[in-house]
């Protein structure tokens, strides 16, 4: 691992913690408009307009931690967690939240 990896790196992983807030945010105002939400979809939806970008500050800091270890390249792979997070948060829109019959 080089120093000017894991700098590029959690500096792009701050930039996308900014857009998957902002992809979050508009996805769940979009969503209940669209579909009935129960409350227990609601506070899932909730908890990931928090969770889903500070993954992404997370994953930089676990990134950050395992450089001053002497990790390996491997620990890049750190980096790609908050977008496994974010397609779950796609997949349970899509998997369990039912659209309103009305529209």
């Amino acid at each position: 691992m080089t120093l000017g990896w894991v700098v590029a790196g959690t500096i792009g992983q701050f930039l996308l913690a900014y857009m998957m807030f902002m992809l979050v945010v508009f996805g769940f105002s979009a969503i209940s408009n669209t579909h009935r939400l129960s409350p227990f979809d609601s506070s899932v939806l909730d908890s990931a307009m928090y969770s889903v970008p500070a993954s992404c500050i997370v994953s930089a800091i676990v990134v950050i931690v395992l450089y001053r270890m002497g990790a390996g390249k491997l620990a890049y792979l750190w980096y790609m967690a908050p977008l496994f997070l974010f397609s779950g948060y796609l997949v349970y829109i899509k998997l369990f939240i039912k659209p309103d019959s009305i529209l």
